[in-house]
């Protein structure tokens, strides 16, 4: 049950953190750079712990891929977090889980997925990105930025179970799957440097120990979550653990939003966020 709630907690920061960096004038590109430095640090330090790791050339390129749908899934989450609020940003990541489930059926001949629920969660995404849906006056395509984080959140996580596949196939262990992850981290680093750099020179800050400071906060979130995942998966059953965690996850996002940071929801988006919630449980019961 610690595990269960700690990893609730660190996965309810990610929004929360963005929608405070956006307060306290935080570059988030660079809070996410750091972030992946941070991350990439100690996924090195555990390859050191568990040892030598046998290198697969066959999942270099999907984990390279992983690192840019990850860098994109935290660079649109702050714009959707600008743009919509944190509960909207967080229920888009929550509930990309469709995507690998849909992706995994149709390219490695997974399990069926549950099509009364896939087709929920469309519709919970209907309801929350729909036009007046509070969001009236930021423009029209606005609604791009938590469709995006539903997406490369998504892929992210069916590219990261198509790389565990062939580590698996090919008799790997801890050792490979920290590899996996320490490769993740460095090509997302290299992908925030590279878009940091496409940036208009009038839009580029110089770095800024807030910017570093912010990305240690965002760093340790990231690898906090990532680790009490697991571990409360060690000793819950998936099936139990997905339902409790992502509705707990957009509970405490909307909650927060609602007191901390006065956003209002429409009822539309309550709408969604409640067939978002049904959706999650049909996915595992």
């Amino acid at each position: 049950m610690v595990y269960l709630i700690t990893a609730i907690l660190f996965g309810s920061l990610f929004a929360i953190l963005f929608k405070i960096f956006q307060q306290r004038g935080v570059d988030s590109l660079q809070a996410i750079g750091v972030n992946y430095a941070v991350a990439l640090l100690l996924g090195l330090l555990g390859n050191v712990a568990m040892g030598e790791a046998v290198a697969v050339a066959s999942w270099w390129l999907p984990a390279m891929l992983v690192g840019l749908f990850m860098m994109g899934g935290f660079v649109t989450m702050s714009g959707a977090t600008r743009s919509h609020g944190v509960a909207v940003a967080t229920i888009s990541a929550r509930v990309s889980f469709v995507v690998p489930v849909l992706c995994a059926y149709v390219f490695l001949q997974g399990d069926e997925p549950r099509w009364v629920a896939s087709l929920l969660v469309v519709a919970a995404l209907c309801l929350i990105f729909r036009r007046g849906s509070g969001v009236e006056g930021r423009g029209a395509g606005q609604w791009m930025y938590p469709l995006l984080v539903f997406l490369c959140y998504g892929l992210a996580n069916f590219m990261l179970k198509f790389c565990q596949q062939i580590v698996a196939q090919r008799g790997g262990g801890d050792a490979d799957l920290s590899l996996l992850t320490s490769v993740a981290f460095a090509t997302a680093l290299l992908y925030t440097i590279i878009y940091y750099l496409m940036q208009p020179r009038s839009r580029r800050q110089p770095l800024q120990w807030r910017n570093v400071w912010a990305g240690v906060v965002l760093g340790v979130a990231n690898m906090g979550c990532t680790y009490f995942l697991l571990k409360a998966l060690m000793v819950i059953d998936s099936g139990v653990f997905y339902p409790v965690y992502n509705i707990a996850i957009v509970a405490i996002a909307t909650l927060v939003g609602r007191l901390c940071f006065g956003e209002r929801l429409s009822w539309w988006q309550y709408a969604g966020i409640a067939v978002a919630a049904l959706a999650i449980v049909l996915f595992f019961v």
